[in-house]
Order: structure tokens, then C-alpha cells, then sequence
């Protein structure tokens, strides 16, 4: 810009010139003066509180000095070691905030710091403090035996300090009131003076204000005729593209243009100026929104190059849910494309390119189910090919029943949520069984689709409000069970229909039946085995499992069903919770390789008991305590009132568990809840045995005859 325009600018901006420097003028003498009186008020204020704490302070020495006497009377050394204590931390408070108000100094606050309090500066106040001075020295030269916790005092020195005390402590209340009284017009009389130079100020400011907005007026009307010349050529231009464009600048507002298609992709009215990220923030989940920030932050600044930056870009097909004009809500999915925009070698805006990419991503997912139904298929095949369909077919109908109990529950209708999250609780037992079922048999589509449900229902266990779950995640739950029958219809209907075809040549043989002719373990021994080996090698363990469970299969199906359900929570915490890696295990004397035992006994009466154990680490009360207070279940005071029994029964609890770190195998808190209801469901009762570093075991004892 050469002189001549520079000239022309001020020429044309001089009464708006003019008019910011009288206001910023104005604006510094008023800040000046208020900073200068807000100053001052702190300081009155401080003086204020110490001179109302030295009226304590004088009563308080005439209260322990009378203490004293009754202690000493009372052979009580004990008491007059306290008295005295307090006695020398009440004189030398006294004597160092009178000094104070005397001549300024560093004093002890009312808040046990030090502050600066200074010197009273009113011809009333220093006379008080002077009268306070006159009756004070004396009194401190009669109070310095009774010093520095010196317990050879003579008694007529205590007796001279009372009776001094006894005379004078009213006299020195009246002044340290009348002190505190001058402080106090002193602080009213520059608070008075604030308020009038405020009301100055702001009456400088508005007739400042009205002179601006008079002549910028002017001027902008003649700006806005050329503006509006210029945004009708550019929205002619914009109302052909169909992606919704528009700039945001460094404030993250959008700019005065933009395309006739935003306020269509974004259902809603779009103005210029508007903030865009709340905007971004209704449509997007907070951790994308997060994400977002942090993205656009990036590209408004100048250190990190561009080609660098969009690999990074986070709101690529992202799912968004907005409501329409009708009130509905519209799930969809966008894409925002970023393009910096430099001037002058300096990012003056982003340009933001929307698309709707709905139709892409649901493409996208169609071929993914499609997939994932063929991996189910593939996965039964290979069940089927392992002679195995017995436990398959079984997994099958137990899968059936806990979503048609899951779906049952949904339909219960409840006001109330806290019953909402007893159905969620409730629902996520049932959901974690047929993850473990499905973990046995090795069937990872379902296996992972549970895992995942599991992980969004717990969050919403975290998240939901005091009142219990919103009828939102509710709803959410419902998607998640149709996702559920999706597999479980593809997985049953290729069952059925391969087991039609080999039907012949498979013969429905009892497993525990085809076991004892064929020599063989029974599957479900053979599973339990392959699962711990499967998860001792995820967590980088070494185990050995022992199983004589052959009564177990003699029972009634029901209960063996559930104990066989039990059995891989159980199995799945000893390895996650219990046995330790080979290192830790040789560094505490034990072997390397872990035990894991399962057994059933008949105990008499058609009394039974069933019975894992592992020799890990064992139930460690500790741990679990400092969980149960960290999450809020307990406070501190409850936690450390409760007996390690009692902390130890609190697992079967929902949402409990001490592991460090959750995984697909345990951590989250269901499991041993979901065993507990499975016991209660055979009638049985649950008995934990543990020791520190040594072993756990659970059992369970059930009747047959009940």
C-alpha cells in the first residue's frame, strides 16, 4: 500500500479513527483507576480480616492463659504443655499483625500463608493502634515467661498475665473493634469512589459508542451496494454445484458464500457467519468431534504442510444423525474435504467441500455382511467337517433362547429407568454367555460380534445418567439384537440345511455316548481345553488343564447346560485373572506352566459338586478394594470399613472386576454376574475359595433331587 492510499484510508476512516483512540483513552484512565482501587481493596481487605482475627486473638489469649491455671491447679502437665503451646502461637500472632498495622510488614494470613499487611494510614487508626500498643507492651513483658513452652514458669507469673488479662482483655477487644470499624469506612469510602468513576466511564463509552455507530453506519451502506454486487455474482456461481461448499475461517465461522446445497446435505438453515462447529458437533459422535478439532486446527495453522495434513483427515464417510424440518431423524453419511486457502504465503480460510457418501458406505456395508455371512457359513462348515454337529446344534438352540429372552425383555414396557438398566445388565449376561459358547466352538463371527455389542453396552452402563438408561439406548440395544438374529439366522439355516444332507451318515449319537465307545475326551472337554490354551497363549501364559467332570454329564440336560456355561466364564477368568505369566510364576517359586482343574463329584442325596480351580494369583482384596473406590461403587471410608470377605463376595456384583485392562476374554464385569444368575437358576449356591498367590477355587453345589 503506497502513501497516497494510506493517506486516502485515513482521510476517509478519521472520525472512526478519532473516535477508538478517545475510547481507548478513556477506556485506559478508567481500567487505570479501577486497577488502582481494586488494589486498594484487597489490601483493605486483608486488613480487615487480620484486624477482626486479632479480636479473636485477644480473647483467645485470655482463655488459655485461664486454662493454664486450671491445669496447672489440676497437676494436669499434659494440659498446660498444650496451653502453653497454644499460647505462644497465639501471642505471636498478636504481636506480629499489631507490628503490622504499626509500620506494614509480612504477616501470617488467615489462611496460614503469608501476606503483606499494611500500615494503617488514618489518623483514628494509628491512635488505636497506639492505645493498643500502650496496653500491650506490658502485657507481652508479663506473657514472655510463659514463652517458648518454658514449663518452669513460676506460678505468680501466670497469676500476674491473668489478672493483667482479666483487666485489660476488654479494653483491647474495644480497640481492636474500633479498628476494624475505621478499616471498614476506609474500604466503603474507595468503593464509593470505583462506582463513580464506573458510572463516568460508561457514560464516556456510550456517547463514544452512539458517535461511532452514527458515522460507521454511513460508510457501511455505501460498502454494503458493492458488497451485494459481489455476492449476487458469486451465488449464481454457487448455485450450480451440487457438494456443498462454503469457507471457514481462522474463528471457524463460515464465510458469506456459500453453495445452495449445504442447507440441504446439512438439514438446516445456514447463515453466514455461523459457527461451524457446533454445527459439526450435533451431527458427529464426541470422539469424532474431538478428532475433527484437532484436524482443522492443523490446517488453520501454518507448520504442518497440507499434503502432510489430509491424510489425516477424520471425516471421511462419517456417520452423522440429523433432524429434519418434520422433526425425524435422518442417519447418514458425509464427507468433509478440507483445502487450505493462501494468501500472501498465509492461510486466510479453509474451503470445506460436503458430500453425501450414504449410498457409497451402505454399499460398502452390504459387502461387508456379505462377507461376514459367508465367514459364518465357512465356520460352520469347518464345525460340521470336525464331526462336532452336536455341539454346534446345541450352541444353536442355547443362542435361540437367550434372544428370544433378550427380545422378550425389550418388549416388557417400563416407565422407569432404573429398571432400564436392570434389563441392560440382564440382557448383557445373556449376550456374554453366547460369547463364551461361542469362543468354545471356535466360532469367531459371532464370538466378535457379541465382543462388540458387550463393549458399546458396557458404555452405556458407564454413561448412563444417576436416573438409570434413556430410552435412546434402549432403542440402540434393539439394533444391536437385530444384528445378532442376522447371524444367528445364516448360521442356523446353513446347519439345517447341511445337517438335512448328512443326516444319514450323522447320526444323532449323545456326545457323552460316541465319548465312551470311541475313547475319546467328550467335546466339551475338548473345548474347554483348546479355549484355555487359546487365551493362555493371548495373554502369553503356559496352562494345563485337568478334567474329571464325567458325572457332570450324567445330570439332567439343563444343568449340565448351565454348568457347562459356568464353566468357560470361570475358565476364561482363571486364565485372564488368576494364573500369572511363566516369569512371574518362576520369580514366585512356582513352576512355569499353570494348573487349571475342573471336576465333578457326587457328594451323596443327589448332592453334587462342581468344582474350577487354578493355583494363580488368587483373589487379591486389595486390588479389588482400590477398584470399587476408584469406580465410585465405594468410598473411601466404606471400602476401608469392609473385611476382606466381604470386599471379596462384592465381584459377583455387575460392573466389578480388578482386572487392569479389559480384553475379549474378561475385565468387563459381566462374568462372574452372569455366573451367579446361572447358579440361582439351578438353585444352587456359590462357595469362593481363596488364597494370595496361591490358588482360587470356585464351587458349586446343586441338588438333582430339589
Amino acid at each position: 500500500m503506497d502513501t497516497t492510499s494510506k493517506q486516502s484510508v485515513f482521510s476517509r476512516y478519521r472520525k472512526i479513527i478519532f473516535a477508538v483512540i478517545l475510547f481507548m483513552v478513556a477506556d485506559s484512565v478508567v481500567i487505570g483507576i479501577n486497577f488502582y482501587n481494586t488494589y486498594k481493596a484487597d489490601e483493605s481487605a486483608v486488613s480487615i480480616n487480620l484486624s477482626g482475627r486479632q479480636r479473636m486473638l485477644s480473647q483467645r489469649m485470655t482463655k488459655v492463659l485461664l486454662l493454664t491455671q486450671r491445669s496447672l491447679e489440676a497437676n494436669d502437665e499434659a494440659g498446660v504443655v498444650r496451653n502453653l503451646e497454644e499460647l505462644d502461637l497465639t501471642v505471636r500472632l498478636f504481636d506480629t499483625t499489631l507490628k503490622g498495622f504499626r509500620e506494614g510488614d509480612t504477616v501470617t494470613g488467615g489462611d496460614g500463608n503469608p501476606t503483606f499487611l499494611v500500615q494503617v494510614d488514618t489518623d483514628e487508626s494509628r491512635q488505636i493502634v497506639k492505645d493498643a500498643y500502650a496496653i500491650w507492651t506490658p502485657y507481652l513483658e508479663l506473657l514472655r515467661p510463659l514463652l517458648g513452652n518454658n514449663r518452669n514458669f513460676s506460678p505468680h507469673a501466670l497469676e500476674a498475665a491473668v489478672g493483667y488479662a482479666q483487666a485489660n482483655n476488654l479494653k483491647v477487644l474495644k480497640l481492636m473493634n474500633d479498628l476494624t470499624t475505621d478499616l471498614e469506612v476506609v474500604a466503603n469510602r474507595r468503593a464509593s469512589t470505583l462506582r463513580i468513576v464506573l458510572v463516568i466511564g460508561i457514560v464516556v463509552a456510550f456517547v463514544n459508542f452512539s458517535y461511532t455507530v452514527v458515522i460507521s453506519i454511513r460508510d457501511l451502506m455505501a460498502g454494503d451496494r458493492k458488497l451485494s454486487e459481489a455476492r449476487q455474482e458469486t451465488r449464481e456461481i454457487l448455485s450450480t454445484v451440487h457438494e456443498g461448499l462454503f469457507l471457514l475461517n481462522k474463528s471457524k465461522k463460515l464465510g458469506t458464500q456459500f453453495s445452495e446445497s449445504l442447507p440441504i446435505l446439512l438439514l438446516r438453515d445456514i447463515e453466514p457467519g455461523m459457527d461451524f462447529m457446533p454445527i459439526l458437533e450435533e451431527m458427529v459422535s464426541k470422539d469424532m468431534y474431538e478428532s475433527a478439532v484437532d484436524y482443522i486446527e492443523l490446517l488453520l495453522g501454518e507448520r504442518v504442510k497440507e499434503s502432510l495434513v489430509t491424510s489425516l483427515n477424520p471425516l471421511i464417510d462419517v456417520p452423522v444423525s440429523m433432524i429434519d424440518k418434520f422433526g425425524n431423524t435422518q442417519n447418514r453419511f458425509l464427507s468433509f474435504f478440507f483445502n487450505r486457502v493462501v494468501v500472501d504465503g498465509t492461510v486466510s480460510h479453509v474451503l470445506v467441500t460436503v458430500q453425501d457418501t450414504t449410498e457409497k458406505v451402505l454399499l460398502a456395508q452390504q459387502v461387508e455382511e456379505a462377507k461376514n455371512k459367508a465367514k459364518v457359513e465357512v465356520e460352520a462348515l469347518l464345525r460340521l467337517a470336525s464331526s462336532d454337529f452336536g455341539s454346534l446344534r446345541q450352541f444353536i438352540d442355547n443362542t435361540g433362547q437367550s434372544l428370544s429372552q433378550i427380545n422378550e425383555k425389550l418388549s416388557q414396557s417400563s416407565e422407569s429407568s432404573r429398571d432400564r438398566l436392570h434389563t441392560l445388565n440382564y440382557i448383557m449376561r445373556l449376550v456374554h454367555g453366547i460369547k463364551g459358547e461361542a469362543a468354545v466352538l471356535g466360532i469367531d463371527a459371532i464370538e466378535g460380534y457379541s465382543h462388540a455389542c458387550e463393549q458399546e453396552m458396557i458404555g452405556m452402563r458407564e454413561n448412563c445418567s444417576q436416573d438409570g438408561l434413556s430410552g435412546e439406548q434402549v432403542l440402540r440395544i434393539a439394533v444391536l439384537l437385530e444384528g445378532f438374529y442376522e447371524r444367528y439366522s445364516t448360521l442356523a439355516n446353513i446347519v439345517s440345511r447341511l445337517g438335512e444332507a448328512l443326516g444319514t451318515s450323522a447320526p444323532n449319537v449323545p456326545d457323552e455316548v460316541r465319548a465312551r465307545h470311541t475313547g475319546q475326551a467328550h467335546p466339551f472337554v475338548t473345548h474347554i481345553t483348546n479355549l484355555a490354551q487359546r487365551i493362555a497363549s493371548d495373554h502369553g501364559k503356559k496352562v494345563e488343564v485337568s478334567c474329571e467332570v464325567e458325572k457332570l454329564f450324567s445330570l439332567p440336560q439343563r444343568i449340565v447346560q448351565e454348568l457347562q456355561s459356568v464353566s468357560i466364564q470361570l475358565v476364561r477368568n482363571a486364565l485372564s485373572h488368576g494364573i500369572e505369566t511363566p516369569d512371574e510364576r518362576i520369580s514366585r517359586k512356582k513352576p512355569a506352566t499353570g494348573a487349571l482343574c475342573l471336576w465333578c463329584k457326587y457328594l451323596g442325596n443327589g448332592q453334587y459338586d462342581f468344582t474350577v480351580r487354578d493355583d494363580g494369583r488368587g483373589i487379591l482384596p486389595e486390588r479389588l478394594r482400590a477398584h470399587l473406590v476408584k469406580s465410585g461403587r465405594l468410598s473411601m471410608t466404606e471400602a476401608s470399613a469392609m473385611s476382606d470377605e466381604e470386599i471379596a463376595r462384592l465381584i459377583f456384583q455387575p460392573g466389578v472386576s480388578s482386572a487392569a485392562a479389559a480384553d475379549r476374554d474378561a475385565g468387563h464385569g459381566i462374568g462372574l454376574d452372569a455366573v451367579m444368575e446361572k447358579v440361582k437358576g439351578i438353585n444352587g449356591h456359590m462357595q469362593v475359595r481363596s488364597r494370595p498367590d496361591t490358588f482360587t477355587e470356585f464351587h458349586i453345589q446343586f441338588s438333582t433331587t430339589g
